[in-house]
């Protein structure tokens, strides 16, 4: 399922009827660029450490353009079954029209120029794609709004230079609340003289304001007709902060599902998804392993899978999911079918997040299934995310940090 803005209530209604019941999910990531220079691309010859350094300055530099999430359900069919798939491909866009926020990220044209050759909607995103804001920033929003609309006391102390210009705005604050005129209007280039307008005002529990084009509107009206004024206002924020808070509702509930989430070379992706949509990465690698091991508990890695496993590498000759997995889909395609209502949009074109994650999720059943190939204690494959630095090949989320 391909999914912008328009038909994102849609899948955020199939994606949480979806997600308690399905048995893993597959994650994939499309991103705006991967490392700024040669200087901070990852060498075999990296700490852990140095390496989580890299990625961090990647994470925090590049932004995210799709996020796919397939969900994989097993249905019993007799005596055998099969994994039913449920892929979701989500165009994402950073929210920028509530609250005064407007993210930036950087680009590299070699990246961009990926995308292109693969098909990728420019406008779509940018028109189209689904905002997103971090809960915590969207609860943040919510209750400072809140707190200013409906307090009743001065909050902001003028600066010298503009101490005479409050002076005059209570004194024509006084004179209007006299007068006959319904409103009195303030035009007012200066994002700073329009707070200082909005806090005068609102020392008085019987005018309110509106937003205007360049200037504020000063109205008269009951307390009480003020209060429902100030309820509205509320409510209407509120609404474009659901709106802003958006794709961020989909990883709340991956993360809150507890559900073991599937990836393919999946570091960058997970600290992609842990910084744009739970808070900052932090300097440490110890505390960012604490992050996601509470974000996201359960974690396999398909890379790392084939790489530690000789005869799978051996046999394939790569651990690239471009040339294994349609391999491993010739040998077997009868153990995954999609969901009847997913069938028609699904793309079949890799680079695409949501297809991408789907043959995620499937390369790692496939894998599963091959006959002495993988050792079936899946435990041993949890929380190693793959990794070549000079300490080894994956990087452990130690287990004594789960919290499952």
């Amino acid at each position: 399922m391909d999914v912008t803005k328009d038909n994102f209530g849609q899948a955020l209604n199939e994606f949480t009827a979806a997600i308690g019941a399905c048995d893993f999910a597959a994650l994939d990531m499309e991103m705006t660029g991967l490392y700024e220079s040669r200087e901070y691309q990852p060498s075999r010859e990296d700490s852990c450490d140095e390496r989580y350094a890299k990625l961090r300055r990647s994470v925090e530099t590049f932004g995210v353009v799709q996020v796919g999430i397939c969900l994989f359900t097993w249905k019993a069919d007799g005596d055998s079954g099969f994994y039913e798939a449920q892929p979701f491909n989500f165009n994402v866009f950073p929210a920028s029209t509530v609250g005064g926020i407007d993210a930036g990220f950087s680009s590299r044209a070699s990246a961009l120029a990926f995308l292109a050759k693969n098909s990728f909607d420019f406008n779509k995103w940018v028109y189209q794609g689904i905002p997103y804001l971090r809960t915590s920033t969207a609860n943040s929003l919510r209750t400072e709004r809140t707190r200013l609309l409906t307090r009743r006391k001065r909050s902001v102390a003028p600066d010298e230079r503009h101490t005479k210009f409050v002076a005059d705005v209570e004194c024509a604050l006084a004179a209007f609340i006299k007068s006959k005129e319904p409103t009195l209007r303030y035009e007012l280039a200066n994002s700073y003289e329009r707070k200082l307008v909005y806090d005068a005002v609102a020392s008085h529990d019987t005018l309110g304001t509106r937003s205007r084009m360049g200037a504020i509107e000063v109205f008269k009206g009951s307390p009480r007709a003020m209060a429902r004024h100030i309820a509205h206002k509320i409510k209407s924020f509120n609404s474009s902060v659901d709106d802003a808070h958006g794709f961020t509702r989909i990883i709340d509930l991956l993360s809150a599902s507890r559900k073991p989430v599937i990836g393919h070379n999946m570091l960058l992706d997970v600290l992609h998804a842990l910084q744009k949509f739970v808070s900052d990465l932090p300097p440490s690698r110890t505390q960012v392993e604490h992050d996601i091991a509470q974000f996201l508990p359960v974690l396999i890695d398909t890379k790392y899978i084939i790489e530690s496993t000789p005869g799978v590498k051996a046999r394939y000759g790569t651990s690239s999911l471009d040339e294994i997995a349609p391999v491993l889909e010739r040998e077997d395609s009868a153990s995954i079918r999609f969901h009847p209502r997913f069938m028609r949009n699904v793309s079949h074109s890799m680079h695409e997040a949501g297809y991408d994650a789907y043959m995620t999720g499937a390369t790692f059943i496939r894998l599963l299934k091959l006959d002495g190939s993988i050792d079936l204690a899946i435990y041993k494959y949890v929380n190693r995310l793959y990794a070549a630095t000079a300490e080894g090949i994956y990087w452990d989320i130690k287990p004594d940090k789960l919290s499952i």
